[in-house]
């Protein structure tokens, strides 16, 4: 998240934003915000709470949206079931606060959301932070999901490749080309500074805090032992590529570690294109439907 780029907004950036919000548009029944310990969060629900399904729980990446992230998947994830995104703090629609990021507060403003649309059970679904976020709610508070989807997720910092962590810390720190490549890429990198610039009630001035904040929680002492790992009760799908930035090896252990567990190695992926891959949807889909059949059985 060092790496320099340049946020001038181009008509392509904002394109791209209008692309992902046209996608939202169709399916949005709700778009709101909810006080958590005295600050805003922002959320969305596509489709209807009230039919009994139970809703899917989208968590974006970091420096990212619900649009950006997921605009995509919700038109087909909706057919089935209602579907609920939450924004955590400084991204997208929601605003900087004065506490950290972390998973912790995270956890809490994700809960405050479903506490307030009195939601008590959800699938979750969660990219890269996002599928953070879901392996400790799936550590902390499994009674509230139904079933775990985890993109491109570590359980600590020992899942991530060598020197991507340290790149964080050190700002002097240059990987080799290889590591580097499996970052962000500059325009990249812009692209998710227009965005939060685009739709943050911070504006410009939210995205580079966000950043910081973002850096300084992935370089923090943070996850969980294999004993909590193993003690997890959720039915979980564990994706990852081949090539991603979160090792192939640790999301192989998260799938032998957790007891009820799939894995999906994505073959020529990365953690940048991942979610563009064909088979995600359709494998995300079906697999959350299966733990509703099972449910019911």
């Amino acid at each position: 998240m060092n790496q320099p780029c340049n946020f001038e907004k181009s008509d392509m950036k904002k394109s791209l934003l209008g692309a992902a919000a046209t996608l939202l548009i169709t399916s949005l029944a709700q778009a709101d915000t909810v006080t958590v310990n005295g600050h805003d969060v922002y959320y969305e629900v596509h489709g209807d709470l009230e039919t009994g399904e139970t809703p899917v729980l989208l968590l974006h990446g970091g420096m990212q949206s619900i649009a950006s992230s997921f605009g995509a998947f919700i038109p087909e994830l909706v057919e089935d079931r209602p579907v609920i995104g939450v924004e955590q703090q400084g991204h997208g629609h929601t605003p900087l606060n004065n506490e950290p990021i972390t998973l912790e507060t995270m956890r809490i403003d994700t809960i405050g959301v479903l506490d307030a649309l009195s939601v008590e059970k959800v699938h979750v679904v969660g990219f890269s932070a996002g599928g953070m976020l879901g392996l400790d709610l799936a550590v902390n508070m499994p009674n509230r999901l139904a079933s775990l989807t985890s993109i491109s997720g570590s359980a600590s910092p020992d899942g991530f490749v060598p020197g991507i962590i340290r790149m964080q810390k050190d700002p002097d720190y240059v990987p080799p080309a290889e590591v580097l490549a499996m970052m962000p890429s500059e325009e990249e990198f812009a692209e998710m500074f227009a965005e939060i610039a685009a739709v943050n009630p911070g504006g410009a001035e939210a995205a580079p805090v966000t950043m910081q904040k973002m850096s300084r929680f992935i370089t923090t002492d943070w996850g969980w032992t294999e004993q909590q790992v193993a003690a997890i009760p959720v039915p979980s799908l564990i994706m990852n590529g081949d090539n991603d930035f979160i090792l192939a090896e640790h999301a192989l252990y998260l799938s032998k570690t957790i007891p009820d567990a799939r894995l999906a190695i994505l073959p020529g992926t990365t953690h940048m294109n991942i979610l563009k891959q064909p088979e995600l949807k359709p494998t995300i889909r079906k697999f959350i439907n299966d733990m509703d059949s099972q449910a019911g059985e």
